[in-house]
């Protein structure tokens, strides 16, 4: 899809909700090749069990963790 919109002169957005860090972690992949990314659902649940992926001063910031980057 994302490459399908680039060929068509579309702008790209990636989002979620309120997704824990296993679903962000992984989407956060895909944040470098989009226009914007809306990525900070799970600073609105408390009980998140995972560990991935930040938002750090407005910008996602990729962990160091192996795979999606994702720790539980």
């Amino acid at each position: 899809m994302l490459s399908l919109a680039r060929s068509l002169d579309m702008k790209v957005m990636i989002g979620c909700m309120t997704e824990t860090s296993c679903a962000i972690s992984a989407a956060s992949q895909l944040s470098p090749m989009v226009d914007w990314a809306d990525l900070d659902g799970a600073l609105l649940i408390k009980n998140d069990p995972y560990e991935g992926m930040k938002v750090v001063d407005g910008k996602v910031t990729l962990s160091d963790y192996p795979g999606i980057g994702l720790k539980s």
